[in-house]
């Protein structure tokens, strides 16, 4: 009879260590104090930013900066594969050759 009594006392017990150790992981406010003045000795509250919050922030910051890396220049696109440019290098005139063998209706951008 009294070893039930004793299993439910260390098993309480348990619990309450359980909670007490739970309730100190949600402290909203830490303490700390910088420097051993007595003006100073006093507890400065700095507060922590909530599990929700530091979430957001990541999801924010994972889908910010995408979609726009292509940002396009027609300029730059012809200056590159443009007609004149490939007809002023070796490499750029077999291309010509091939895609003329080939059939292509446009050869050059």
């Amino acid at each position: 009879m009294f070893a039930g009594l004793k299993h439910c006392q260390n098993s309480l017990r348990v619990g309450l260590n359980a909670t007490r150790q739970f309730s100190m992981l949600n402290k909203p406010l830490i303490t700390t104090s910088l420097s051993s003045s007595p003006i100073s000795r006093m507890p400065v509250q700095i507060p922590q930013p909530s599990t929700l919050s530091l979430l957001l922030n990541l999801i924010q910051r994972r889908f910010k900066s995408r979609g726009n890396t292509y940002q396009p220049s027609t300029l730059k696109r012809k200056r590159t594969f443009g007609f004149l440019a490939r007809l002023r290098s070796r490499g750029g005139r077999k291309i010509l050759q091939r895609r003329k063998a080939k059939g292509r209706w446009y050869l050059t951008h």
